[in-house]
């Protein structure tokens, strides 16, 4: 049992295959961190990633060990063999059905400070073993408890495990951790236990794994069993798919038992699963001294083997777990287009801003773009304007009933159209949440809940009432003209000499455009101008002198004369209404995204990125490294 184990399945050193499943562990630990969004089954828990965890990782690391575990039912006489291996009632036994709660390890002296027992006993907590029933109280917590025995080899391990069949899930548990790490199962049977469900179950995941397995028929009727144990044990082999490496029979001697003095009869047991034809041996065996004899070597080799194998099996290894990973995110992608596709909002007839309120921002951006004498003179003769257009508005108000209220109305009108398309987002979600997806279905039903459109349409209202019309008209009007500045330079100049010459002409043209019909008329008619007429458009901007828009018109005719200036000056309005439209229409999309959709869209999407993902991609990397250099033959 001296000899170290320094090289893995086909003569590659332990360290580099310790090496590559560290890295495939932490690419593991990054990969399932990245498809949180897919809502898998986690790694924990799956037969694969526990033999990774809780077999490889730790046990490929430093000189390698053995791990024996007695296993079995409840009340077989486990305790008892394993005191037997000990060499010492260490264990407490009971002919009563107390049952090991939690596992108990014998390790060799010195053992705890070469090797990590944390690690190799992964999700216990270790407790030194100062008491013998320690192991037999109820505690949710896992608990292992430990003690050093000078009488093991340096490199073997003895475990005591919880019982496989008992009705305490947190048993099945902490057994099925313990099978995880072990190299040797040695399975306590009796003709009551050996065709149990629960252990027939323990035992097909053991013999997917390759272990090394000691039977032992506990409690047996000797010689009276001697003809039904080779039934027990094909049915048992049958069941399960293990092949024994050792048969024993131990009689039903509840003295021995208590005292450590329990005999042990080896039987014959081809690998066919048929009786070795060699007479019974009534010789009594030393449990502890058989075990010595096996070969360590061949035995931690297969188990890593065994291990290695379910690690990279393509039905139910980590294969498996990427192709589960491939086909989750292949839905996710489905569930995104059908969602990016699909004209969730249609936005028709959005109003545009009222024309008057946009000539008069763009009228205030140009006079506090002036300087010099040009800002004084215009300054000053805008001011005269509105005192002689003021009797003329109040005539008008008078007359005409007050004017309407065109902030307010934009508002009204805009709520409308929003309105409407929220009506058609329900809708459209209604639609889709029949469509099939499981995926989308329940994120969709909880956003199509009566009490979430309620909420929405209260907060739609609170955000459009905080709306400030002519801020949101001033910032449009700010970029745009200052894009007209920086496109059309030549024509910008042109505007800033005609400004700088009606400075100079503003007393002979506020008089003749306010008999003409750009004054008084203008402005009689400024509620009822709208982006149809290119003319009018124009007099608002330019020909309104006595209101100070700062371009020079004297008289009709300089209108009827400068064509392309007007058109450019129209085209630059409507660049003003389809900004300012764009701007809102944006900010409702970015309003239905954070209080509907939310980041359902872009989830879906990064969800369906997984697999061209860095994490998908090493782990992908590490098995294919793993499967070419050490796949077990």
């Amino acid at each position: 049992m001296g000899n170290h184990l320094s090289q893995r399945p086909g003569g590659v050193p332990f360290a580099a295959c310790a090496e590559q499943t560290q890295r495939l562990y932490d690419a593991l630990a990054g990969l399932e961190s990245a498809c949180r969004l897919l809502q898998l089954a986690p790694l924990a828990g799956r037969e694969w990633y526990e033999s990774l965890q809780r077999k490889l990782i730790p046990q490929l690391a430093g000189q390698p060990f053995i791990v024996v575990a007695v296993v079995g039912g409840t009340n077989i006489g486990k305790s008892v063999v394993f005191n037997h291996l000990a060499g010492a009632c260490i264990s407490a036994t009971s002919p009563l059905a107390s049952g090991t709660k939690h596992p108990v390890c014998l390790i060799p002296s010195g053992f705890d400070q070469e090797h990590n027992l944390a690690a190799i006993f992964e999700g216990f907590r270790l407790c030194e073993w100062t008491k013998p029933d320690a192991a037999l109280e109820n505690s949710p917590e896992h608990r292992l408890f430990w003690k050093t025995s000078a009488g093991l080899p340096h490199n073997l391990l003895i475990l005591d495990t919880p019982d496989i069949d008992s009705d305490v899930e947190i048993n099945w548990l902490r057994a099925d951790h313990l099978r995880h790490c072990a190299d040797v199962l040695v399975a306590v049977l009796t003709q009551q236990k050996y065709n149990d469900a629960a252990v027939k179950q323990f035992f097909r995941k053991a013999a997917r794994e390759d272990k090394a397995v000691i039977v032992i028929f506990n409690q047996c009727l000797l010689p009276d069993d001697e003809e039904f144990w080779p039934l027990w044990l094909e049915t048992f082999s049958r069941e399960t798919g293990i092949m024994p490496d050792l048969v024993y029979l131990a009689p039903n001697d509840r003295r021995a038992a208590e005292e450590n003095r329990l005999a042990f009869y080896e039987r014959g047991w081809e690998a066919d699963g048929r009786r070795a034809s060699a007479p019974a041996d009534s010789v009594a065996h030393d449990l502890a001294r058989d075990l010595s004899d096996m070969r360590f070597s061949e035995i931690k080799l297969r188990t890593l083997r065994g291990a290695l194998g379910q690690l990279l099996s393509p039905e139910t290894g980590a294969l498996a777990y990427l192709e589960e990973i491939r086909l989750r995110s292949a839905a996710f992608h489905d569930a995104a287009d059908l969602l990016s596709t699909q004209q969730l909002a249609r936005v028709e007839n959005w109003p545009t801003p009222p024309v008057s309120l946009l000539v008069s921002h763009i009228r205030q951006w140009w006079r506090m773009h002036r300087q010099g004498w040009t800002k004084t003179i215009h300054d000053a003769y805008g001011a005269l304007g509105e005192g002689l257009m003021w009797p003329l508005r109040w005539a008008r108000q008078r007359i005409g009933g007050g004017a309407p209220d065109l902030r307010a109305a934009y508002r009204d009108a805009e709520r409308n159209v929003m309105l409407q398309a929220i009506d058609s987002l329900y809708g459209e979600l209604t639609r889709l949440s029949q469509l099939g997806n499981d995926l989308l279905r329940p994120r969709l039903d909880a956003l199509l809940a009566g009490a979430s459109r309620a909420q929405l349409l209260e907060r739609l209202t609170a955000a459009q009432a905080s709306l400030d019309l002519d801020a949101e008209l001033s910032a449009v009007v700010a970029i745009q003209m200052q894009g007209f500045r920086d496109e059309n330079p030549k024509a910008f100049g042109v505007f800033r000499k005609l400004d700088a010459v009606a400075a100079m002409a503003r007393p002979v043209t506020s008089v003749v455009l306010f008999v003409a019909a750009a004054g008084p008329v203008g402005h009689a008619l400024t509620p009822l101008v709208t982006d149809a007429a290119a003319q009018s458009l124009a007099v608002h901007i330019m020909g309104d002198i006595a209101g100070g828009t700062g371009a020079v018109v004297v008289g009709e005719t300089a209108l009827s004369g400068t064509a392309g200036g007007l058109r450019l000056l129209e085209t630059r309005l409507r660049q003003l209404q389809a900004a300012f439209t764009a701007r809102r229409v944006a900010w409702f999309a970015d309003f239905l995204r954070q209080n509907v959709l939310g980041n359902l869209h872009g989830e879906l999407n990064a969800a369906a990125q997984i697999t061209a993902t860095a994490a998908y991609q090493n782990v992908r990397a590490s098995l294919e490294r793993l499967s070419q250099e050490f796949r077990p033959q």
